[in-house]
């Protein structure tokens, strides 16, 4: 019977061994968080680095974090519901860059009308509106009667 352990012809392929493992994990916790990390690195070194967006999609080198690694859109989606220590970097990234517009835009570094935007689309800010209502109406020649005493 042809295949089978050490009888492997050349045209069914390699045998499984500790060298080879073609299904491995690629994004593995320790390679993730090493992902994560490079972008709140990124997010630190410069003033101009806002957005970790541009970081993933512009900046990263998927070889640095494995040689078939790829960086596609829901990758950080992906990585932040597989492991929560990676969700915990996520959200302090999304928080570094939240400040990073807070701060910009009231500093005048940033167009104000541009960072109110991303506020509110990124970070789910909401414009503070108040309704103020007064009752102007007077009731006059108001007659009130008490039931349960009846000697009025």
């Amino acid at each position: 019977m042809p295949g089978g352990n050490k009888n492997i012809k050349p045209s069914d392929g390699k045998q499984f061994s500790s060298e080879y493992q073609p299904n491995k994990e690629i994004w593995t916790e320790e390679v993730a968080l090493l992902f994560c990390q490079d972008i709140i690195d990124w997010l630190n070194k410069d003033d101009e680095n806002i957005f970790f967006d541009e970081f993933i999609f512009m900046v990263a080198d998927p070889k640095k974090y494995h040689e078939k690694a790829k960086i596609y859109v829901q990758l950080p989606s992906y990585l932040s519901g597989k492991y929560t220590s990676c969700l915990n970097l996520l959200e302090k990234a999304q928080k570094i860059q939240e400040i990073k517009l807070k701060k910009f835009g009231a500093f005048d570094k940033l167009n104000a009308s541009i960072t109110k935007f991303c506020l509110i689309n990124l970070h789910d800010w909401k414009d503070k509106t108040e309704n103020e209502n007064k009752n102007t109406h007077e009731i006059k020649g108001l007659i009130t009667t008490n039931p349960l005493n009846e000697s009025d």
